[in-house]
């Protein structure tokens, strides 16, 4: 009788040298220890695959642990149809950012992405270096009518109280998004928005009794104006700036409440990374565009993994600019998050060695243990 290229036998712990589940342990410690150790799995064959496709996944890890591609199909169909705790697993991710990257201030993005017909899905992310971390989703079907308003409020009640209220958070995004519940929804956040508007509206400036178009406030080419006061028929009390780059073909018209002494409309130029963001995921790095689950509530499993993913590249390419010096701003020929992926690829297949038990990425005081 053949046998079977699989030998069935107990799954053991990743190698000590990969290190994986102790940082999935590290970083989302409310799971339960056994989703703990497939998410690991997971996430080293996100890492390897670039993809989470089933059926080249159940194989990968068939032959790494020496199961049944089967078994791995089954546990994959477990783990998406598990209830995951997401206000919890949002709060960690939320955390484990600041503790890995300390950010300083911390940029978040608001955005919506889709896959085909199938999946809207709402994000909330952390940009840094050039690219944008997942730390909040909301799956919907695509074709679903009705407001996201419930989805968003959700998303921003489930992060809120995370972020100390020394560090400085500023939350951008686009027209398509603005509304007035989303400004204010921002601010019980203890944060700060920063929305661009259509520049069809009126705003009142503080010092004015009745309201002007906002093309009035407009600005010379490569200038600024931030004013101070109304906004539409909102009562809205913000800071409005209108800021026009000089390569820009329009000028940006942004609300805040940032006092207009101290903003910078070319902070909305960071809004740009999450669209970068949106590009690691589908085809410039984690393939999520060759998803085939159809079934919206069974995505965050991936989304889990591919966030867990994104934090590990983007912390190595950090640790290797800065540590390594690997990477210089000033001749810049990759990008830190490029940077990360290659070094945790060389670390993960034996071809540097890295003494794992001093140096994982926990900090402590802003320096490595």
């Amino acid at each position: 009788m053949r046998k079977h290229p699989y030998p069935q036998r107990a799954v053991q712990a990743l190698p000590k040298r990969y290190h994986i589940q102790r940082f999935v342990a590290e970083q989302l410690p409310h799971l339960a220890p056994n989703h703990q150790h497939w998410l690991a799995y997971l996430v080293l064959a996100l890492l390897t695959l670039q993809t989470l496709a089933q059926s080249r996944v159940s194989i990968w890890l068939a032959t790494f642990t020496a199961t049944f591609p089967n078994t791995w199909r089954q546990r994959l169909k477990r783990l998406r149809q598990h209830p995951w705790n997401e206000p919890a697993c949002f709060r960690a991710l939320l955390r484990a950012v600041l503790t890995l990257l300390q950010p300083n201030p911390l940029w978040l993005a608001l955005d919506a992405t889709t896959l085909g017909q199938r999946h809207t899905v709402l994000v909330l992310s952390v940009v840094c270096h050039a690219t944008a971390i997942p730390i909040a989703w909301r799956v919907l079907p695509a074709q679903q009518p009705g407001a996201w308003r419930t989805a968003w409020e959700a998303l921003l009640a489930s992060v809120r109280g995370v972020v100390p209220r020394t560090l400085p958070v500023y939350v951008l995004a686009d027209r398509g998004l603005w509304a007035a519940w989303l400004f204010r929804a921002i601010q019980r956040n203890g944060w700060h928005p920063l929305l661009r508007v259509n520049a069809q509206g009126r705003f009142r400036a503080r010092w004015q009794r009745q309201a002007q178009p906002l093309t009035a406030f407009c600005p010379e080419r490569g200038t600024q104006r931030a004013v101070e006061g109304y906004a539409f028929a909102y009562g809205l009390r913000c800071t409005l700036v209108v800021y026009w780059g000089m390569r820009a073909q329009e000028p940006w018209y942004l609300l805040t409440d940032v006092p207009a002494s101290v903003v910078d409309g070319a902070w909305y130029g960071l809004r740009s990374w999450i669209e970068q963001g949106f590009r690691h995921l589908k085809r410039g790095g984690w393939g999520w565009h060759r998803s085939r689950v159809v079934a919206s509530e069974r995505v965050f499993l991936d989304w889990l993994v591919y966030a867990l993913g994104q934090l590990l590249v983007v912390w190595f390419g950090v640790w290797g600019s800065s540590s390594l010096r690997l990477w210089d701003v000033s001749r810049r020929s990759v990008g830190e998050r490029l940077l990360g992926l290659c070094l945790l690829l060389g670390w993960l297949l034996g071809l540097w060695e890295w003494d794992v038990g001093e140096n994982w990425g926990f900090w402590e005081g802003g320096e490595l243990k």
